[in-house]
């Protein structure tokens, strides 16, 4: 498997990127297969979306999931089909609809990451407590990025 070359450049602004983003991706990726649960994880997606977002049309959660408005009705169908979503009037305006998690899906969607957690458990007790602090630290960083500036697109959600 072939990782995103990281070196101690501190200039290296891009290649960190790079690597955090391939790195993240393939960790989600590979935590999902080790999961018990065969749910796709566009589903984990959509409902993850949701839970952050809180209500939004579907053309927001499109752009929110990078998909196409058809994809994202025909995914928001599924869970509303499942008990997961519900629509309800807008109530800024009356023709348009807005999705939301159901208390149903907050618990589909908190089962799905405590499997996530019981699969990846074992592995991460084989990290010193040490590595285990650095890990944490690294997740403060990243979430720190994650509520840093949004950028123009993250704005028009």
């Amino acid at each position: 498997m072939n990782s995103p070359e990281l070196t101690d450049d501190g200039d290296a602004i891009d290649d960190l990127a790079v690597a955090l983003v391939v790195t993240c991706a393939r960790f989600v990726r590979s935590s999902a297969r080790m999961a018990a649960d065969t749910e796709p994880t566009a589903v984990w997606r959509a409902m993850a979306i949701l839970e952050e977002h809180g209500a939004m049309r579907v053309s927001d959660f499109a752009v929110a999931d990078r998909c196409t408005q058809p994809s994202a009705t025909t995914m928001l169908q599924r869970l509303e089909r499942s008990g997961a979503v519900q629509r309800v009037s807008d109530p800024l305006d009356g023709r348009v609809s807005l999705v939301s998690l159901t208390e149903a899906g907050r618990s589909r969607l908190a089962e799905l990451r405590a499997g996530v957690a019981a699969a990846l458990g074992p592995r991460l007790e084989l990290l010193s407590t040490d590595r285990r602090a650095e890990l944490r630290g690294a997740i403060e960083t990243i979430q720190g990025l994650l509520a840093a500036q949004p950028t123009k697109e993250e704005a028009t959600l």
